[in-house]
């Protein structure tokens, strides 16, 4: 694809590229503006089917009215102003069937409106006669059945062209005003055929239940009002519902449904009140129908000319954007040809003339700006980088003259370097030996202070061990400096105990010095008492001698005790001073290890340094061989490099006559 495109001219490229798009958008407005002219034609359809269903909807109330007021003649015998307004209700009738028969449309199916008309006309076809029975008396055809057959059929046929319409919110409309419409009809049912059973006070079963089914199917087309109709128009029918008009109309109905056993003696109210209260019902119900009709028209009309509006505002719009578009093309194109052209010009000329001192027009911000003005970028960097190519070639040929010199003088150069270089070797031989030598020494040196190290490992363990003993010195006479301080307090409180027992002896002794008192005021009889106290007396004598004695001896105990742990206290005191003479030692020793320790590391340091130092003599002598041979090697590449430059310097002079021909102001 990409060397496809290569063959042929941008702007080319360019116009089909725009073009397509241009083509496919006008394309899509045109298939747009088709699908609004649809919807334009689909709201001018639905438009025409409101208006048929409003006709069917016209008559079916037309109709209504008239058959009302023919059971209001009928009942009247043919007798009142009813007769005067049956004949202007049935002009007006004619009216609205005339309408409708003359409703034509050409957006409308015509085989379904010929269809639907061809069924009004076949029961309009028993309209004359009908009336002419119902002027005369003469009823062989039954005008309420008639009417309401005919009504019927008008409402079937507006649920049929509902059905057609397309707009959901239109058809919704509809489908409430045709609820509406059939709450009208089954209101008007129930009208007359309730005033007719008022009218003779009875009914029958069947009377009953065909006004039981109109009031029935009344209150399911309600209900589907209310489920279809927005939320304004229910909240109407709703108010509708809680007049006392409405809610009369309920009770007179639920009254009827109610005598299903008596139907021979109805109960009910007037004929004429019942029919006036219905009729009200029922232009209350027409007022629904009549702004639901509003609403419908106003709707369809509404979406019919927003429909041809956007229609026509589409193709207006598509044209002057496809005109915009394509205008916008051509003038591109054009101007993209152009400049490309002056590009493609002075790009040509540039190069057939190695003229690098033009400069393109590059005023604007497109592409072509940016590629003339990248160009220019690039020439002038191309005229700086020659230009300094020039400057260069001159300054290499200066260099190339200093290199030339250089490796001449390195040549003789590498030649001192050889002579010295034998130089060093002899130098380094003899700092070799030297070396040996050093290292031999270092070993002695460690293989001493490995001796003097082991000697003060042992008097550190001796220390250690003198270390240990002093301590446990120190905690025996601790613990018996403690059993000491025990006993001299257990002496004392011995020596409380005997001064206790002194003062129980006392006591004895006065108390039997009391008894013998007593037993020689008893004479006789006190004998034995004064032998047994004198007994007591003497061996309290005895106890105090022996507490006296407790106590002499407590007393020689307790100085004893102060004396020793006096002693004991010194004893404790030197051992300290001992302990801390012993630690001070131990440290001095550990010290000293770690002072052997550090030497001994310094002359493994010596060691390990003067057989590297020998190692690298050796070494380095082999490197000065290498380097000998280097600045021999040397000498011949300064010769080599001679020839190299000089053909080096041949071939900048061709560079620079080659750059002379570019064109650079």
């Amino acid at each position: 694809m990409k060397s496809l495109l290569t063959y042929y001219p941008l702007y080319k490229i360019v116009t089909v590229l725009a073009g397509l798009p241009i083509l496919i958008a006008l394309l899509l407005a045109t298939d747009h503006y088709m699908g609004y002219q649809e919807r334009a034609i689909s709201a001018e359809h639905d438009q025409e089917t409101v208006q048929l269903i409003l006709l069917y909807d016209n008559l079916a109330h037309n109709l209504a009215l008239e058959r009302g007021l023919t059971a209001g003649v009928i009942g009247a015998k043919g007798q009142g102003p009813q007769v005067e307004a049956l004949q202007k209700q049935r002009q007006e009738s004619d009216r609205h069937i005339a309408a409708l028969l003359d409703f034509h449309s050409a957006l409308l199916d015509a085989r379904l409106l010929e269809q639907l008309k061809a069924d009004v006309k076949s029961q309009l076809a028993n309209l004359k006669n009908v009336r002419e029975q119902v002027d005369a008396l003469k009823l062989s055809l039954s005008p309420f059945t008639y009417y309401s057959n005919l009504n019927q059929l008008a409402i079937d046929n507006s649920l049929i062209m509902l059905s057609t319409i397309d707009s959901p919110s239109v058809a919704k409309l509809g489908s409430s005003l045709i609820s509406i419409v059939i709450m009208k009809e089954r209101a008007g049912q129930v009208r007359g055929a309730l005033n007719g059973a008022f009218a003779s006070k009875r009914s029958d079963a069947a009377q009953y239940t065909a006004i039981s089914g109109y009031i029935e199917s009344g209150r399911y087309a309600e209900r589907s009002a209310l489920m279809t109709m927005s939320d304004e128009l229910g909240s109407s029918l709703n108010q509708m519902k809680n007049t006392s008009v409405w809610q009369n109309v309920l009770n007179t109905q639920q009254s009827y449904l109610s005598q299903k056993t008596s139907l021979d003696n109805l109960q009910g109210p007037a004929p004429q009140e019942w029919f006036s209260a219905a009729t009200e019902q029922i232009k209350l119900i027409n007022q629904l129908r009549n702004s639901i009709q509003a609403q419908m028209i106003d709707l369809s009309t509404s979406q019919a000319k927003q429909a041809e509006s956007n229609k026509w505002s589409i193709l207006l719009l598509s044209i002057l954007i496809g005109l915009a578009l394509l205008s916008s093309l051509y003038f591109s194109v054009r101007s993209l040809k152009s400049r490309v052209g002056h590009l493609t010009q002075g790009l040509a000329q540039m190069s057939a003339h190695r003229d690098l001192s033009q400069t393109l027009k590059d005023t604007g911000k497109d592409e072509i700006s940016q590629i003339s003005r990248s160009v220019n970028g690039l020439t002038d960097s191309i005229r700086r980088v020659l230009q300094h190519i020039l400057n260069t070639n001159e300054h290499s040929t200066e260099q190339l003259t200093q290199i030339v010199t250089s490796s001449q003088q390195l040549g003789r150069s590498s030649q001192e370097t050889n002579a010295k270089c034998s130089n060093i070797a002899a130098a380094m031989t003899q700092l070799s030996q030297s070396s040996v030598e050093i290292a031999q020494s270092s070993e002695r040196a460690l293989e001493e202070t490995k001796l003097m190290t082991e000697k003060v490992i042992t008097c550190q363990t001796q220390s250690l061990t003198s270390f240990r003993s002093v301590e446990a010195l120190v905690e025996q006479i601790e613990q018996t400096q403690k059993c000491m301080k025990d006993l001299e307090t257990d002496a004392e409180n011995i020596s409380k105990i005997v001064d206790t027992i002194n003062g129980i002896s006392e006591q004895t002794n006065l108390l039997a010095l009391n008894a013998a008192i007593e037993a020689a005021r008893a004479g006789e009889h006190g004998r034995g008492f004064a032998v047994v106290s004198s007994e007591v007396r003497d061996l309290a004598q005895r106890s105090k001698l022996a507490t006296e004695h407790i106590s002499q001896l407590l007393a020689n105990i307790s100085s004893n005790t102060n004396t020793a742990v006096k002693n004991m206290d010194k004893s404790r005191e030197a051992t300290h001073v001992t302990f801390d003479s012993v630690s001070t030692v131990k440290t001095s020793v550990a010290e000293l290890e770690s002072v052997i320790e550090l030497v001994n590391q310094h002359i493994n340091s010596i060691a390990n340094a003067t057989t590297e130092q020998s190692t690298a003599s050796d070494a380095v002598d082999r490197d000065v061989d290498v380097l000998a041979e280097i600045a021999q090697n040397t000498g011949s590449l300064a010769n080599t490099m001679n020839g190299i430059v000089s053909e080096y310097q041949h071939e900048m002079e061709e560079i620079r006559h080659q750059l002379t021909e570019f064109k650079l102001q």
